[in-house]
């Protein structure tokens, strides 16, 4: 073993694997082999396919005082292709173990090409502070991640990106939609936390100018809590923003799964929400 930042590790059938970016990935089969060499990690299908990496880098920016981790899932680099950022990125990493469903997904050539970037939320504060329609988070977005996509990643498109979140940051995912049109075209918002603050999301939707935005927003049939009541369950808020964003011209697919708030619902869905979204035959 070579030390902490280097190391081999090879698989034949299921394992449970902790990296040095202190990650938990449960991989099973087709997954035979995943090494590590100086943080990166990699991923290698046991058919013939693609070896997938995930790379950890740091975007900050001193004046708006934001400093984030992303991991990034690199596209092709000879081909133009759009990226997809994925809020809470290490609850999409971490415990909803979404690199065997994209792997898969890549594997099997049904998706376009396609850069997958994970933003980790820091703590929980910032979480609830930048996950609400926070000004300053989305100039971030617009002003230093995606400049920065845009120098790191080779043949980047120039707009026509997808941002996607659970939850909370789902509700951000759309609000990012809405409010940055020209970078991004597509939306994933899973259970999207839409009830917040009095349903803002859709007072805000109804002063936006008319979109063509692809939305796939999802709930379960049982998110039907109300925890402080005038406020509505997720469920209606989830229903409630699909028809004002029908109204702004936007495509909508409204996906109700039978289920709760619960992560295994929405990692069940990704593959399915991402075909909709990315395999628009209009691009």
């Amino acid at each position: 073993m070579a030390g902490n930042d280097e190391f081999i590790l090879i698989f034949l059938g299921f394992c449970c694997f902790n990296d040095v970016l202190n990650r938990v990935y449960r991989l099973g089969p087709p997954v035979v082999k995943l090494f590590s060499i100086n943080r990166t990690i990699f991923l290698r299908m046991a058919k013939p396919g693609q070896s997938i990496k995930l790379e950890k880098h740091t975007v900050s920016d001193s004046g708006m005082g934001y400093s984030r981790t992303i991991h990034l899932l690199r596209g092709p680099s000879d081909q133009p292709h759009r990226f997809c950022l994925f809020l809470d990125g290490e609850l999409y990493l971490q415990k909803m173990d979404v690199l065997p469903v994209l792997a898969d997904l890549l594997d099997r050539g049904t998706l376009p090409p396609v850069t997958f970037a994970f933003m980790d939320h820091h703590n929980m504060k910032e979480r609830e502070q930048d996950y609400t329609g926070s000004e300053q988070f989305g100039r971030f977005i617009a002003e230093k991640v995606i400049p920065w996509f845009q120098q790191e990643i080779p043949h980047l498109q120039p707009g026509r990106h997808l941002v996607g979140g659970l939850s909370l940051s789902g509700l951000e995912s759309a609000w990012l939609a809405l409010q940055y049109p020209g970078h991004f075209h597509y939306c994933l918002s899973q259970s999207g936390a839409f009830w917040w603050d009095d349903e803002q999301f859709t007072k805000m939707a109804r002063q936006r100018a008319p979109v063509n935005t692809r939305f796939w927003l999802s709930v379960g049939d049982q998110e039907t809590e109300v925890d402080n009541p005038p406020e509505v369950s997720q469920i209606v808020g989830v229903k409630n923003a699909q028809q004002v964003l029908k109204t702004l011209g936007a495509t909508v697919h409204y996906h109700e799964f039978h289920g709760d708030h619960d992560l295994k619902y929405w990692r069940a869905e990704l593959g399915q929400a991402l075909l909709w979204l990315l395999a628009d035959k209009t691009d």
